[in-house]
């Protein structure tokens, strides 16, 4: 199998604590911690004016989403919170200075057609994008690995009340997302005209040799 040229997660937040980072106090530190950090070990000052959440309807600081996020609860979701990850050597294609346009339009448009297919009006939501390195492997130097974190509510909005969202593995959700992100990714990078197939292509199997062929076997019939 070829490697993926993104990886898509999800995760939700009930509200009941059951542990470290879980309830609505774990919600409201895990957005605090991705308003507050842009690298893993990189502690950005909280500074109200640097611009940190792209605001498609849930806020622009962690306390503003973290509101909306309880106004707009399912019964069983406080807060559904997705990951947008492609692969970093093909994102290396990409001119430095269209990086983080691309993942921007990337990540809504993933948002907005998963529901969309869902059968579900798209709802309010806000992401932020991240920036972590690679391990090198085999001498290789590390790469950057941008990813943005989606933080969306419990329920859609729609024409006589919310309705409840539900992610589940069993009624193949999990492929539909994984699906929709790796043909947006596949296309925008064919609308920039990048050559990026000869990266995941498979290797050829290796073709045996005529002098490798068992005689005595061949003409055994």
């Amino acid at each position: 199998m070829s490697k993926p040229i993104i990886i898509p997660d999800w995760a939700y937040k009930g509200h009941k604590r059951a542990g470290r980072g879980t309830g609505r106090q774990g919600l409201k530190a895990t957005l605090k911690y991705l308003q507050y950090r842009d690298k893993k070990n990189n502690h950005l000052a909280q500074n109200h004016a640097y611009e940190r959440w792209q605001d498609r309807g849930m806020g622009v600081s962690y306390g503003e989403i973290f509101k909306n996020c309880d106004a707009l609860q399912s019964k069983h979701v406080l807060a559904w919170t997705w990951v947008i990850s492609p692969a970093p050597d093909l994102m290396e294609l990409v001119p430095q200075s269209e990086r983080r346009a691309l993942l921007y339009e990337l990540t809504e448009r993933v948002v907005e057609d998963y529901y969309t297919e869902r059968g579900f009006e798209v709802p309010e939501y806000s992401y932020l994008m991240h920036s972590a390195k690679t391990k090198g492997k085999d001498g290789e130097p590390p790469q950057e690995h941008l990813h943005t974190h989606v933080v969306l509510p419990g329920t859609a909005p729609s024409t006589a009340d919310r309705i409840p969202v539900y992610n589940n593995t069993t009624k193949g959700h999990d492929r539909l997302f994984r699906d929709i992100a790796a043909q947006h990714f596949a296309d925008m990078l064919d609308e920039r005209g990048i050559d990026w197939r000869p990266l995941r292509e498979e290797p050829e199997a290796e073709v045996q040799r005529d002098d490798a062929i068992d005689l005595d076997d061949f003409f055994s019939l």
